[in-house]
């Protein structure tokens, strides 16, 4: 049986910027770890999210999930960058 799966790479302007998003994201990361199965790594300017559940409908959940925690700590960033 193949079960539903999704890989996202996001690639940020520095290293910095991606490590400090990472970060950020990593305890909500580790908290979801229910009904899906996700690994999320850095890599130097970019963060890698791959997904698999045996339900579509999780699968969504988890993808939609990742990417607010993502845009919530870019715009945390992006409020305190220039600080």
């Amino acid at each position: 049986m193949t079960y539903p799966k999704f890989t996202l790479k996001l690639t940020f302007e520095t290293p910095k910027k991606a490590r400090i998003i990472y970060e950020s994201a990593y305890p909500e990361h580790v908290a979801s770890q229910v009904r899906s199965k996700c690994k999320m790594d850095l890599f130097e300017n970019s963060i890698i999210i791959s997904c698999i559940s045996d339900e579509l409908s999780i699968l969504k959940a988890s993808i939609y999930s990742y990417i607010r925690w993502i845009k919530v700590a870019e715009s945390i960033y992006k409020l305190t960058e220039d600080e």
